[in-house]
């Protein structure tokens, strides 16, 4: 057999395989698309529920410096807004004072230790968060408190 056609069959035989590389692959993906009736899988979302989610509004609960437990002095600094679904705004507003007493007594209960990672794994977060709904009555209800903004973190 002359070389050349040697070299010819090998890259014929080279370009057969990458074709049915390829084929193989695209027909994969097709089946992993599809569920077991040939129809496109749907994700967890329905388009309707996208639409009907409800608006979570925010407030702003200001700046709070509070001392630590440690023995020597220290203080933690932090700035508290908390997103909420609901009629909570009015609530919110004339019960301000209330809320932030209670945040400024969960920050004078920690350590700078706990405080530093609480805050890190959010557990501060969840901890203000269960603590106002409870002072809110709304823990189950429609208009509730679902998330609270931590945006400045300090400790001196």
């Amino acid at each position: 057999m002359n070389p050349r056609t040697r070299w010819i069959l090998i890259g014929l035989a080279v370009l057969i395989l990458i074709l049915t590389v390829i084929l193989i692959a695209y027909v994969t993906t097709k089946k992993a698309g599809t569920g077991p009736e040939g129809d496109p899988q749907k994700g967890p979302v329905v388009e309707g529920q996208v639409v009907a989610a409800p608006k979570m509004g925010r407030f702003d609960l200001g700046e709070f410096v509070a001392t630590s437990r440690d023995e020597e002095l220290h203080y933690i600094k932090i700035e508290v807004q908390v997103g909420f679904i609901g009629n909570l705004e009015k609530e919110l507003e004339e019960r301000k004072g209330e809320l932030r007493d209670t945040i400024t007594t969960i920050l004078m209960k920690l350590t700078i230790q706990r405080a530093k990672e609480d805050y890190i794994d959010h557990f501060l977060h969840k901890d203000i968060e269960k603590s106002l709904n409870q002072i809110l009555g709304t823990s189950t209800s429609e208009s509730r408190i679902i998330k609270v903004f931590i945006p400045t973190f300090l400790i001196n």
